[in-house]
């Protein structure tokens, strides 16, 4: 009740502060009366009743939103206004997301509308590609040939799609300047980039003497195995040797010893140059290292950039003196990554009893608050560190409403239109100190948007402010589901900030829904386990049904793993079956190894995240730091 007094309190006295207009000046609308009128000019807008808008923009002169009045009025006549009315606008309100997104919609419809001339005297340099294609056209169109064409090579060689307002330029451009050499550059960033329906596409733009390598290029990529057949790439020529070098590396990592005997083969056979040569000897390598059939120390020739590769593969096999050895032949700023001083700091504590080097290795990374800091803590005997900062004071957070973006996206949340808030946020954030960035985050949390000030946080630089970053939404449901499930209440809100960021209406591309991201099948059976009604997949959405459900679906899972949190957050992320096929891969291995192993980059952060927020939580609850379940655990 103490708490409530107090926030409401506070409220009053921030709304008096940063009110244009105070609650009542005399005869003036109250902020709750310029709300509705607001609301209803916008009504007003959409509806075509631009006079009776009019009057009451006229009223609300003084209001904080006015200008978003005239944004509307501008967005919904858009086809009718005139350069000059654009241009007063953003003139008028410089620091308007609204007025600059006015802007390049006016100037995409002159394009539209083929008003070429009218573009390029108002175009202003823009990230849009869409806007830089419609500008090379119109420069086309208007004479520069030359210059528009010697524009598209970087807006084409791109590896995904580009807006379809590209195709008119790019079109033209290809049939008089597009070479074999432009069109491999691009297939390579398209093949890179794993996007498969551009590379096949690309295949069409190479002259008959290219086309083959750059059908074997997708091949490759498509299907490693084909790299096995030596005498289907015989010819020795720079195509050809990128075509095996990219088979090779897809082909290591599905079958290292089959690519060994490849690289046998086209090691003697082709030219490569010795940089190429030492790089893919080092990642054929690194992969038969992982697959336990190749020890290896680092060479002084040895490709520095192939270290990591073999380091994952060592702690894989607990060979503890060449992953030492290979984490110091890194690159230096490599090397002193958090992550590799943890893995160099286990292997010299297995290769020396009561070393003095990694204990304070130990001790060192324990000051931060992550995964390993946290690891490194449990190892050296010494206490978490949170390093975590204050709350910013009550006149702090009013000061941050002082700044017009911040005041006008407080209030856009007030009125119901959240899309402008986030560009308003979007917009200052940067542009804002780390203090004023904290306060309008607090702000936004609270009145409650507390996902956006996550991600504000987040986006912001603001990692140390734990209570921005790490909430408590739904607590109570959380310590029912806590209480009946038997799962203690930080390993659940890590769970829920991992998967939703608590975000109620979450659904995922695979259909998984609400705070915990339960899948429709999996809620139904976790249901039925707990003896709960059966939900809808529309019940996910909501906390009450979501929470106890994924409580009940936690706990089942962490009993089926003998209460391993590990295996359990892994087999919540990727499914039963892959976590006990990983689980039975390296049964007996220190957990912080199979942790590192696990093949999907996803799951393995996933798992990390989940442990590091449970401490984090605990901490936020005035708990001690729950057993992670690694140091001196083992797989079962």
């Amino acid at each position: 009740m103490t708490n409530l007094v107090g926030r409401l309190a506070f409220a009053a006295c921030a709304f008096l502060l940063w009110t244009p207009l105070g609650a009542d000046d005399g005869g003036g609308m109250s902020l709750y009366e310029q709300r509705q009128a607001y609301r209803r000019a916008v009504d007003h807008l959409r509806a075509g009743r631009v006079t009776a808008a009019r009057k009451i923009q006229q009223e609300l002169s003084d209001y904080v939103l006015a200008p978003y009045l005239t944004y509307h009025r501008n967005r919904l006549r858009l086809s009718q206004l005139t350069a000059a009315e654009v241009n007063s606008f953003r003139q008028a309100h410089p620091d308007l997301p609204g007025a600059q997104r006015i802007f390049w919609q006016w100037l995409e419809q002159q394009a539209d509308r083929g008003h070429w001339r009218t573009f390029l005297k108002h175009y202003e340099p823009t990230e849009s590609a869409e806007l830089q294609c419609h500008r090379l056209r119109a420069l086309y169109l208007t004479g520069a040939k030359e210059a528009a064409l010697d524009g598209v090579p970087p807006l084409w060689t791109v590896g995904e799609s580009q807006p379809k307002a590209c195709d008119p330029i790019f079109q033209v451009w290809q049939k008089e300047r597009l070479t074999d050499a432009i069109a491999w550059e691009r297939l390579r960033l398209a093949i890179d980039a794993n996007e498969r329906l551009l590379a096949r596409y690309l295949i069409r733009f190479f002259t008959s003497s290219q086309r083959n390598w750059a059908q074997a290029y997708y091949d490759v990529h498509i299907s490693p195995n084909h790299v096995k057949a030596a005498a289907r790439y015989r010819t020795d020529n720079p195509l050809s040797r990128q075509v095996i070098a990219h088979g090779l590396k897809r082909l290591a990592a599905k079958d290292p010893e089959a690519a060994g005997d490849a690289w046998a083969k086209y090691r003697a056979s082709h030219s490569f140059p010795a940089a190429e040569r030492q790089r893919i000897a080092g990642l054929v390598e690194a992969a038969l290292a992982g697959a336990g059939l190749l020890d290896q120390a680092p060479e002084a020739e040895a490709s520095p950039e192939a270290a990591a590769d073999f380091a994952k593969a060592y702690i894989r096999q607990r060979k503890w003196s060449l992953l030492q050895a290979w984490i110091e032949h890194m690159p230096e700023d490599e090397r002193f990554a958090e992550r590799w001083q943890y893995w160099l700091a286990r292997a010299v504590d297995e290769t020396h009893d009561d070393s003095e080097r990694a204990r304070l290795a130990y001790l060192s990374l324990a000051q931060n608050r992550s995964y390993y800091g946290f690891l490194a803590a449990q190892h050296g005997g010494g206490g978490v560190n949170m390093n975590e900062v204050s709350k910013p004071s009550a006149a702090e957070q009013r000061q941050a409403l002082e700044i017009p973006s911040v005041g006008r996206a407080i209030e856009l949340f007030a009125v119901g239109d959240a899309v402008n808030a986030r560009r308003e946020l979007t917009h200052i954030m940067p542009r804002l100190v780390p203090e004023k960035r904290r306060a309008a985050a607090y702000w936004v949390q609270s009145i409650g948007y507390p996902i956006l000030a996550i991600h504000t946080a987040n986006k912001a630089e603001l990692r140390d402010d734990l209570a921005l970053r790490f909430p408590i939404l739904h607590r109570p449901l959380f310590e029912h589901g806590s209480h009946n499930a038997d799962v203690a209440l930080p390993v659940l809100l890590a769970f829920a900030r991992q998967e939703s960021a608590f975000a109620a209406q979450a659904r995922s591309v695979a259909n998984a829904r609400g705070v915990l991201q339960m899948l429709p099948s999996t809620a139904r059976l976790a249901a039925k386990r707990a003896g709960l009604p059966q939900p809808s997949a529309n019940d996910l959405y909501d906390p009450a049904v979501n929470i106890p459900l994924g409580s009940h679906h936690i706990a089942w899972l962490l009993r089926r793993y003998d209460q391993s949190l590990p295996l359990a957050a892994a087999a919540y992320n990727a499914g039963e079956h892959r976590a006990d096929r990983w689980a039975k891969e390296l049964a007996g291995a220190p957990m912080d190894v199979w942790i590192e192993s696990i093949p999907f980059r996803e799951t393995r952060n996933y798992v990390k995240n989940v442990l590091a927020f449970a401490v984090v939580y605990a901490h936020r609850l005035g708990e001690p730091p729950p057993p992670l379940g690694v140091v001196g655990s083992t797989v079962p």
